[in-house]
């Protein structure tokens, strides 16, 4: 993973949650440290739902042990997630799916 691929994730994730979860006028106090799960803008239907985003978006499908609190605490975490399981040739680094663009 290079820091460009992950800094897209992180900006196509921020974009999502800012549009389709806070809508644009409350996203206004969001950071890639924001805390989703606590300040509730993640729960358990739009979990589903950016997971679903994820594969969608980024080719990327999340093995049950990933769907966990701690990889889905912010922005950043999940980009962090998504990146280490994008998927990639054998034996080569994820690359591959994070060149996707939001689809609001």
């Amino acid at each position: 993973m290079t820091t460009d691929q992950y800094s897209r994730v992180l900006e196509i994730l921020t974009e999502y949650v800012s549009v389709r979860l806070l809508g644009e006028e409350n996203a206004s106090d969001l950071t890639s440290h924001t805390p989703l799960l606590e300040l509730g803008v993640l729960n358990s239907i739009e979990t589903a739902r950016l997971v679903a985003y994820i594969r969608e978006t980024f080719g990327v499908r999340l093995p049950p042990t990933a769907l966990t609190a701690g990889n889905f605490r912010n922005l950043e975490t999940i980009a962090g997630v998504v990146t280490t399981h994008a998927p990639g040739p054998a034996g080569a680094p994820a690359t591959a799916g994070l060149n996707g663009e939001f689809r609001g």
